[in-house]
């Protein structure tokens, strides 16, 4: 493509609902956003978002629409639906997303730890020791993925650099949009481990230590991951709760 071209080329620029509710299924893609999670009220988000009360309406009706949202009886606000894992769609290049993804994680959170180990303050250090508690005592699979979507995110944060904070969260968005249909348990035993390596590099201010833990993690958990699509085989089905099972 010539620069004229390129300059030349439509803009295809989404309605503002629409990047509304992007940003809201980004949310339940990182799993910061969980089953029965309530979401802020129409005029928090209008305001935090900088749109209408309309935009903020319209966006909440596209995902109820699609099962992700309900509206709360009695009080009108509005939840995340109980049962969204088993809406996501397969994905028929589950293998090779896999691969891609951990490959491009590998590039990505190996450098964030190493500038997290540099760079981070004190109150930094008490946001990442909290996110690892609350994997190690999370109960259910759904509080873990919150908790380790906030270690691995403020890890990037901590790097200071804000191009690299945004590509490891587009990376983590697609390993669950691909991933979000399987059952890691022991994936996420070892993960403890492994953040618990991590945060100790990070917090005595070693880099190359900080990138070597984080390169193991994710190298362990591209393993485990393989391991287990492997086993599988296929997409397990939902069950009567709309759950998929392994």
């Amino acid at each position: 493509m010539s620069h004229d071209d390129f300059l030349v080329a439509p803009l295809h620029t989404p309605p503002a609902y629409a990047a509304v509710a992007a940003r809201i299924q980004r949310a339940l893609t990182l799993g910061l956003l969980v089953p029965g999670d309530r979401l802020p009220a129409e005029r928090a988000l209008s305001e935090g978002m900088g749109v209408s009360r309309v935009t903020v309406r319209e966006a909440l009706r596209v995902l109820q629409g699609q099962g992700l949202l309900v509206t709360t009886r009695g009080s009108g606000g509005t939840s995340v639906a109980p049962n969204i894992d088993g809406l996501r769609r397969a994905d028929s290049r589950h293998e090779e997303k896999v691969r891609e993804v951990f490959e491009l994680r590998l590039a990505l959170e190996s450098t964030a730890a190493r500038l997290a180990a540099e760079r981070h303050l004190e109150v930094d250090l008490d946001e990442l020791t909290a996110c690892q508690a609350a994997m190690a005592t999370s109960t259910d699979v759904h509080s873990f993925r919150r908790a380790d979507s906030q270690f691995h995110l403020t890890v990037a944060r901590m790097s200071g650099n804000h191009l690299l904070r945004q590509a490891i969260e587009d990376a983590r968005a697609v390993a669950f949009s691909t991933l979000d249909r399987r059952s890691f348990t022991p994936l996420q035993r070892s993960s403890i481990h492994d953040h618990a390596a991590v945060l100790q590099a990070i917090e005595r201010r070693e880099p190359p230590a900080a990138a070597d833990a984080m390169t193991l993690h994710i190298a362990r958990a591209r393993a485990e991951v393989e391991t287990i699509l492997s086993d599988t085989g296929q997409e397990p089905a939902p069950d009567r709760n709309g759950e998929r099972t392994t």
